[in-house]
């Protein structure tokens, strides 16, 4: 998290300078979750590079080859400049522990509930394909190139993203209270502390 005085870092979002993990922290109660692009973008990238030989026993070079590529989404500067003037609150760029950790920091941090509907995440059939073969969950790795925003109309900031060329879609809302609820397929489950934050209080 990047905070200067306790205040959202956003010189360093409007300038593009190191944006490696940013979070504006304004989040409240009743505002629309949004997230840009896709979710974990940076991990299939990895491994579609890494592992290449032994995907390309399974999956077409092409499928392979375009998932390596992800890595031309990863800045996420676009998005954060665009969202800091059409009606952002809270923002937060993806790495650790993937979405769902940080849905998780956003809700701990702002002391909000959640309920979000995984069904809406927005991820590449490519990287469910590879996730499947290795056996990761794309909610729980590396998303860089993803950013996770609040706003009090996630509609028109989604509108904001889509003029420039941006997808991005509303998730979810946050919530008054504690409870962080995933559904999935009208089933209703609770997020739980992420493995990634858990493991990373014990070093």
């Amino acid at each position: 998290m990047r905070l200067v005085n306790d205040k959202p870092y956003r010189d360093e979002v409007q300038s593009g300078a190191g944006l490696g993990e940013v979070c504006a922290v304004s989040a409240c109660a009743d505002q629309d979750i949004v997230a840009s692009k896709w979710i974990a973008l940076e991990e299939t990238a990895r491994l579609a590079r890494q592992y290449r030989e032994r995907l390309l026993e399974r999956f077409p070079a092409r499928m392979i080859d375009e998932a390596a590529a992800f890595d031309r989404h990863l800045s996420v500067v676009p998005e954060a400049a665009t969202a800091m003037k059409s009606g952002v609150c809270g923002i937060r760029s993806l790495s650790r522990g993937g979405i769902l950790a940080g849905l998780w920091e956003m809700a701990q941090e702002a002391g909000v509930g959640l309920e979000v509907d995984l069904r809406r995440i927005p991820v590449r059939q490519e990287t469910i394909e590879i996730c499947e073969f290795f056996g990761e969950n794309p909610y729980e790795i590396s998303s860089g190139g993803c950013l996770l925003m609040t706003a009090e109309n996630g509609n028109s900031l989604v509108a904001a993203l889509s003029r420039e060329g941006i997808l991005a879609t509303v998730i979810g809302r946050t919530t008054r209270g504690n409870d962080r609820v995933l559904y999935n397929q009208g089933r209703k489950s609770y997020l739980n502390k992420p493995r990634e934050l858990k493991e990373e209080e014990k070093r």
